[in-house]
């Protein structure tokens, strides 16, 4: 067998297409008489003498590196730049041309300007990566169903993917904690019993505060909701026994969060709804004004809303003997198509003239 040179060895392994595990071993079984070990710096390999077990470390070490969890993202585009920086990381060859060429298609930025945002994909193209990526299994599906999340038109078709989404990472790496997050937002009366908590003549008891919401809910619902305030923390028992409200923040992904805070105003705007035959006039606060404004004055208005409802929380911030709870509710949208262009009058529409 010929000897090889001490010094530094082209990779033109590496410029055939072959990874570099591959390349390592291959070093290994042609050069492990010589008791060497393999320094690599892509391009370059520079032999050392080491002992022999030196190259078994370095071939585990290189093969020890995981992909990123695709179940920790709620964004296949950043999965994909992710999963690439990773294979280009292990393997130099590993280029966005070289996946798009195993994907199948022909322009060479195709992935790049899928990453970048500019180009959406189809399930059928979202497959072929998939494919050249080697996104098997229950990771496909979940890669598949993201696609369709991130590129639904619809808040209904959101959060529909959404719940397959959530299937979907909980039968393969359940996140209690998670769920219970996004949990949090999707029932109105969640948040609304932190609060009752604190009232002066809080019962601990499901039953009644089951009783005394409006619109009432369930005791099994009151008690589960306490469970996952208890289990997030937003809720403790202090020393005298009580159950008390904590300020703490809670990180969820701003996707999903947006679906199910929307879910929640959606909830909290039907509460608002029948309010007006739940509660007399004098107890409740319900109006409403059609207005004409530019557009500078709309952002004046959606200002003067946010400056307002700061003054609100620092009322009841310092509020003494807080003994009632009320929703606040801002409902400020356009009627009218907002865009001027798709205002622009249509030849045809001259048959139904007001005259």
């Amino acid at each position: 067998m010929k000897r090889l040179r001490s010094g530094q060895l082209q990779l033109r392994l590496l410029k055939a297409g072959l990874s570099v595990q591959r390349v390592i071993r291959h070093l290994f079984t042609t050069t492990a008489m010589y008791s060497r070990r393999i320094h690599f710096s892509i391009p370059q390999v520079v032999f050392a003498p080491v002992k022999k077990y030196t190259y078994y470390s370095m071939i585990n070490q290189e093969l020890s590196k995981k992909p990123p969890n695709i179940f920790e993202y709620y964004d296949y585009r950043a999965y994909l730049r992710d999963r690439v920086a990773f294979e280009r990381e292990r393997t130099p060859v590993f280029s966005n041309r070289y996946i798009v060429q195993k994907a199948g298609f022909k322009s060479p930025t195709a992935l790049k300007h899928v990453i970048d945002g500019k180009r959406n994909l189809s399930l059928e193209s979202a497959n072929r990566f998939a494919g050249a990526l080697k996104i098997e299994g229950i990771q496909r599906h979940y890669f598949l169903t993201l696609v369709l999340f991130n590129q639904a038109s619809t808040m209904e078709e959101r959060e529909k993917y959404l719940n397959e989404l959530t299937e979907l990472k909980h039968s393969e790496t359940p996140s209690h904690i998670e769920e219970a997050q996004y949990e949090i937002l999707s029932k109105w009366y969640h948040l609304v019993i932190r609060e009752i908590v604190d009232l002066p003549d809080f019962k601990n008891s499901s039953k009644w505060i089951a009783r005394v919401l409006v619109p009432q809910i369930s005791p099994r619902e009151a008690a589960d909701s306490i469970q996952i305030l208890k289990f997030l923390g937003l809720i403790e028992k202090s020393d005298d026994g009580k159950y008390h409200p904590v300020e703490k923040t809670l990180t969820t992904d701003e996707r999903v969060r947006s679906v199910k805070a929307l879910e929640y105003h959606r909830q909290m705007i039907q509460n608002a709804s029948e309010s007006m035959v739940r509660f007399r006039s004098d107890e409740r606060e319900i109006s409403g004004t059609t207005l004409r404004m530019n557009s500078e004055d709309v952002q004046n208005v959606k200002r003067l809303l946010k400056e307002f409802r700061k003054k609100v929380l620092n009322i009841a911030a310092n509020s003494v003997d807080a003994d009632q709870i009320y929703q606040l509710n801002f409902q400020f949208f356009p009627l009218i198509l907002t865009d001027r262009k798709s205002r622009l009058f249509d030849d045809r529409e001259d048959t139904c003239s007001l005259d």
